[in-house]
């Protein structure tokens, strides 16, 4: 039976052979050389198989493998795994290079093939999990000897598809056969000069090879590379005996072709260091453009001398080949063209920490104090949200200090207790005495948390408020303004080595008081109004400016009195106590006597006394408030020209109780609390 089988598939390997020999010109218009070898070597390698001994693995024969293959392992299961490796287009072992040695090469491509199969961590160890998964890709068969099934399809790498012989590349064969085209090859943009290559990283893009097409398709086949080192007191032999163990051909994501970077694949020519890659097949279609990449893997270490140091990828003239679609061999550039990289220290060696203020910190407010267990307290006040940006790698924040400056009156409001939260979580709490300094600092010791790499996590930091009074005490919390941010935080990578910390964050400054006002700002709009400032008399301006607010007050820890428009104190002053000019950005003071502004407050504060309502505790009114500007001052003169915003700039009041008026300001200079910049008519 087997006999006949063989018979069978001699016949079509000479059938094959006689109709390709017969039709040669026909043939190899539409396809290269290399393709009619591979179809021919699909057969034979059947045919070798059901001779008894051969095998997809291209001679060696292949069974289910039970041992594990590590750096140093020997005899015929390494032999087995690198010829599956090198037919599938993992491996590419060196001229004059035996097989049955499990070396670096090896390792490297072990870890090519788990990754491009799912098997994890891809590192390179042939072990139980990589052996269930490739002897899932091997039927064994009865017979003389063992043969694989290959999985269909083009594994990662592979030039071929080994059940069809067909190319495992996109478009893998020319269309545009007897037709004579042109390639043009130059530098893409893509990867940027000066990437970085970090110790043990891997398929690093260092240069981008844009190829253009003309006339016909072009099936590139062959990149020449020259190396060489850019820093001065290097060498080109250091830029592969140094810097990088493998240089790739990749499509995207899909390695075309790799070499090892040796003194047998390195070429010296005059003075210069060369290396070839070939053996694929990729096509650029007729007018259109393709991109490859050449990438390098860096090696696993090198010495500290050569950190941040400078190299350089040229494709030399003629560097690229390709064949066209009547066989002809067709070369680029014209003129060479290079890319620089660096090689970097290891990425957990270059891990760093970015201390920022998040986008949701709270603004610039009054809290009244009135929620704890007695009338002046409040427990878990936030004063600001931190942000922590690790690059590179795991960051681990050990130790964290954040500084808190108290202002206006000393004597009144304090903190003893502050905490930071990672959510609802709580990382840690700190005790100071800050009842009458103006400074203090929270440390948070041991706290151990952790920033995963190219992360950005949060840390919320509150306190707790004593003995709040009438008068307002302000608070603002920050790392890295007060003192520097490498005093502030300190952190290790994942090997627990220093990290570098930068920037800073600087919270917004919080009044706190007993009693008062929560005042918030509904909304805010300006518009223009009349003729041109200089179309008018030199008594009266038609021109104006008018901003109106929405401010909404809500009394807390006890009831409040506002002043009505008629009031010597005023909830909302016409004077710069309540706003302010802005003219192209900064304060103007010099048109405050061509303003006006006009108010109402609502019937939900209760008329009392003289020119003046109640607001009871817990309740709250919405003022609507108009500022208008006018184009002259009443003695004629023009204002000035440019850009004008107004800003809302406080308000009066006083407690029932003590009757003692009091101004609420932290919304002063805010750009929160200011209008849109406009210009007069």
């Amino acid at each position: 039976m087997n006999k006949i089988r063989i018979a069978k598939i001699a016949g079509i390997a000479v059938g094959a052979s006689l109709a390709l020999g017969s039709f040669v010109p026909m043939v190899g218009a539409q396809s290269s050389i290399a393709d009619l070898q591979a179809q021919i070597n699909a057969l034979m390698a059947q045919l070798s198989a059901l001779q008894g001994g051969g095998s997809a693995t291209g001679g060696q024969a292949l069974s289910n493998f039970n041992t594990n293959l590590t750096i140093g392992s020997t005899g015929s299961d390494v032999s087995a795994l690198q010829s599956y490796l090198v037919t599938n287009g993992y491996l590419v072992m060196p001229v004059g290079v035996s097989k049955g040695y499990f070396g670096s090469l090896t390792k490297a491509a072990v870890a090519r093939w788990q990754a491009a199969n799912g098997v994890s961590p891809a590192v390179g160890y042939f072990g139980p999990i990589s052996r269930t998964r490739l002897n899932g890709l091997i039927a064994v068969v009865p017979g003389p000897g063992p043969v694989v099934t290959p999985t269909p399809g083009c594994p990662t790498g592979a030039l071929f598809n080994s059940v069809t012989g067909a190319s495992c590349t996109a478009g893998g064969v020319i269309t545009t056969p007897g037709v004579e085209g042109t390639i043009t090859a130059s530098k893409d943009a893509t990867p940027a000069s000066g990437t970085k290559a970090y110790e043990g990283g891997a398929k690093v893009g260092v240069l981008g090879i844009k190829l253009e097409a003309k006339i016909s398709d072009i099936k590139i086949e062959r990149v020449k590379l020259k190396l060489d080192f850019v820093t001065s007191g290097n060498s080109d032999q250091q830029f592969y005996t140094k810097i990088a163990d493998n240089i790739y051909v990749m499509d995207g994501s899909t390695v075309l072709a790799s070499m090892p970077l040796n003194a047998t694949t390195v070429v010296k020519e005059g003075s210069d260091y060369y290396v070839t890659v070939s053996g694929f097949s990729f096509i650029v279609p007729k007018d259109a453009t393709k991109v490859l990449t050449i990438a390098i893997d860096p090696k696993a270490s090198w010495d500290s001398t050569f950190d941040n140091d400078s190299w350089k990828v040229t494709v030399p003239v003629d560097g690229v080949r390709g064949v066209d679609g009547a066989g002809i061999n067709e070369f680029s550039p014209a003129t060479a063209f290079n890319n620089e990289f660096t090689s970097a220290a290891d990425v957990v060696d270059s891990a760093a920490l970015t201390v920022s203020l998040a986008t949701d910190s709270p603004i610039t407010s009054q809290v009244i104090a009135s929620e704890g267990s007695s009338d002046n307290e409040l427990d878990g006040l936030t004063l600001a949200k931190f942000n922590f940006k690790g690059e590179k790698d795991q960051i681990l924040v050990t130790d964290l200090v954040v500084d808190v400056v108290r202002g206006t009156t000393l004597t009144t409001a304090s903190s003893t207790t502050g905490y930071i939260y990672d959510g609802s979580t709580l990382v840690g709490s700190a005790s100071i005495i800050m009842t009458t300094t103006a400074a203090g600092s929270f440390t948070f010791s041991d706290i151990d948390w952790i920033v995963p790499a190219d992360t950005t996590r949060t840390l919320t930091f509150k306190v707790d408020i004593d003995t709040a009074g009438l008068l307002a005490t302000t608070f603002a919390a920050d790392i890295g303004a007060t003192n520097a941010v490498a005093t502030n935080v300190t952190s290790e990578n994942s090997a627990g080595s220093s990290v570098t910390e930068t920037g800073s964050a600087q919270g917004k400054t919080i009044t706190v008081r007993k009693v008062g006002p929560e005042v918030t700002l509904v909304s805010k709009s300006i518009i223009t109004n009349g003729v041109s400032q200089t179309n008018d008399t030199l008594t009266k301006s038609t021109s104006t400016l008018t901003a109106t607010f929405n401010v909404k007050v809500k009394a807390v820890g006890g009831t409040l009195t506002l002043g009505t428009v008629a009031s010597g104190t005023p909830v909302i002053a016409s004077s710069t106590a309540s706003f302010k000019v802005y003219r192209n950005g900064a304060y103007d003071g010099a048109v405050s006597s061509a303003t006006s502004t006009s108010y109402t407050i609502p019937s939900g504060c209760t008329s009392t006394g003289t020119n003046s309502c109640t607001l009871t505790d817990g309740n709250d009114v919405t003022i609507p408030v108009t500022f208008k500007i006018e184009g002259r001052e009443p003695g004629g003169t023009v204002l000035s020209a440019g850009l004008y915003a107004i800003g809302f700039e406080g308000i009066q009041w006083w407690n029932a109780t003590t009757g003692t008026v009091q101004t609420t300001t932290f919304m002063a200079g805010e750009t929160d609390w200011r209008t849109a910049d406009v210009s007069f008519p």
